[in-house]
């Protein structure tokens, strides 16, 4: 899990001057060819999708179809989308392991999720049914189809049609194999495949067997991704239809029998299959979700910006070396300067004069990361523990201690509910952030007020170890070499149960995380 710092939502797609005039030139006759086609069959399919259920009342369409509905409309549906995904370029769909039956597996789970190119994957799947949002079913054939796979249609604005699609759900999968199997794609939102992201409890919550799906495309220059940032969905199409092909595998897992913990626990399940799945397809798991149409980082009960404002900070401080290295080395004064109360809160003169061997441009740059307020003022105690953290020299215990006594007003020992707020906000630099849960579960000795030994065991504990070793602090910024007068660092408890500890000598590095997996 060390590889959380990946950015799963981004996907661009860099042409060489050679891939440029060859698109180009394939495009010319491709594109146009395979859209006419590809149109038409997909427009053929809406007569069909419309025979199955034609005449139908809700009560019949509430029960599995059968008899000539479902064999005749069922195998032309499944021949027409696979002669539309050949004219979109998909020449061949290689398939790997053995589809479970509906009774052995109702539930397929499918990942990566790339772009609207996964519904490729309902062909091995044998048009599985679907969950899909409500507001789908008013689009032109693709609501046909919905409609055809009998699929389970929920509003994501209504807690009440969320409730009934679990409880369809949940009546499905217990039919001993009665309705086909259901298809769901975990993950929630389309990412670049670099790993896969948090998935969503909702297949994982009626407890039953699942098989996971694996989807991967093979070709050299990946123009299927469409993701929260890069190529648009036009893009996506048009590079795609302009390659001779696209190859694409489709993998079976064995079935996962989900234990007791598991069955019980939606949110644990759903982790080990992400897991495994990622074991498999040779990605790392993380922590990232989609959710409130942003990407965010999930750490226990924090949902964090997707890239830390503290890389911004290292970033901005790389253009300057030397001023970076002339702070650092006055760190201590700036901290004294804390301790004396100047500020907390500067305004960009008062800062600026502070900071004064940074050029300029540079100091504007950190003002603007740290600034807030109608008058916009820095908390001069926020930018210290900041600097402290890209510092590599601090150890993780060093950092804590120094923030912590930052934010101790009056220097009782402990901190109260808002100085933990103000702590924790400054520590990530999220002033939105909500911590208030976090405060009231963590103290032990005393209600409404933490020590420092508190918050260093909170730094340590299994949910929020990663907010250093994945998020502020990953393995992949840590300097290859360090001088020689580098602090002892301490490194937080790894994953699993092992503790890695820092060498106070040349090349030292922080501690990584390790995941255990389980597969069945």
């Amino acid at each position: 899990m060390d590889h959380d710092y990946v950015n799963p939502f981004v996907h661009y797609v860099h042409l060489s001057f050679c891939q440029k005039v060859k698109m180009v030139l394939l495009g010319l006759v491709l594109v146009p060819v395979r859209a006419v086609l590809s149109s038409i069959f997909f427009l053929l399919l809406w007569p069909f999708c419309l025979l199955r259920i034609w005449g139908l009342s809700p009560e019949q369409m509430s029960s599995p179809i059968t008899g000539w509905r479902r064999s005749f409309t069922h195998m032309a549906v499944k021949i027409l989308c696979r002669i539309l995904f050949f004219f979109l370029g998909f020449i061949r769909i290689k398939v790997k392991g053995q589809r479970a039956s509906s009774a052995e597996a109702p539930i397929l789970v499918a990942a990566p999720h790339s772009s609207f190119m996964d519904a490729v994957v309902e062909i091995p799947c044998d048009l599985a049914s679907v969950m899909s949002r409500s507001e789908n079913l008013s689009i032109p054939v693709l609501g046909a189809l919905l409609r055809f796979s009998q699929s389970i249609m929920v509003s994501r604005q209504d807690p009440e049609s969320r409730r009934k699609g679990v409880e369809e759900l949940k009546r499905r999968v217990c039919s001993a194999g009665r309705w086909s199997q259901i298809l769901i794609f975990p993950e929630g939102t389309t990412t670049n495949g670099k790993s896969l992201i948090k998935f969503k409890p909702g297949a994982f919550i009626t407890g039953v067997p699942i098989q996971p799906v694996l989807i991967r495309y093979t070709n050299k220059l990946d123009t299927v991704r469409w993701t929260w940032k890069g190529i648009n969905c036009l893009q996506v199409l048009l590079y795609t239809l302009s390659q001779f092909y696209t190859n694409v595998e489709i993998e079976f897992l064995p079935v996962y029998y989900p234990d007791e913990d598991e069955k019980a626990n939606p949110v644990l399940f759903a982790s080990n299959v992400q897991r495994l799945m990622g074991k498999s397809l040779g990605v790392p798991a993380t922590e990232f979700e989609f959710e409130s149409k942003r990407p965010v980082f999930c750490i226990g009960k924090l949902k964090l910006p997707l890239e830390p404002k503290v890389r911004e900070l290292e970033s901005v401080l790389q253009f300057s070396s030397q001023g970076q290295h002339n702070l650092q080395m006055n760190l201590e004064e700036l901290i004294e300067k804390c301790h004396k109360g100047v500020g907390p809160w500067l305004r960009m003169e008062q800062f600026s004069s502070l900071v004064n061997t940074l050029p300029e441009n540079v100091i504007q740059q950190i003002f603007s990361i740290f600034g807030k307020g109608p008058e916009e003022h820095l908390d001069l105690r926020a930018f210290v523990v900041c600097l402290a953290v890209t510092d590599r020299r601090w150890a993780v215990d060093e950092v804590l201690e120094l923030a912590f006594k930052l934010f101790d007003g009056g220097r009782k020992g402990y901190l109260s509910e808002d100085e933990f707020v103000s702590f924790l906000q400054s520590l990530l630099i999220c002033p939105d952030l909500h911590s208030t849960e976090i405060f009231q579960e963590t103290y032990k000795k005393q209600q409404s007020r933490l020590t420092l030994e508190e918050v260093k065991e909170l730094f340590k504990s299994q949910q929020y170890r990663r907010l250093f070793t994945c998020y502020l602090r990953p393995l992949s910024t840590m300097p290859e070499k360090s001088s020689s007068s580098l602090k002892h660092m301490t490194a937080l408890e790894s994953d699993g149960s092992q503790t890695v500890k820092a060498v106070s000598s040349r090349g030292e590095s922080s501690g990584g995380v390790s995941a255990d997996k389980k597969g069945h």
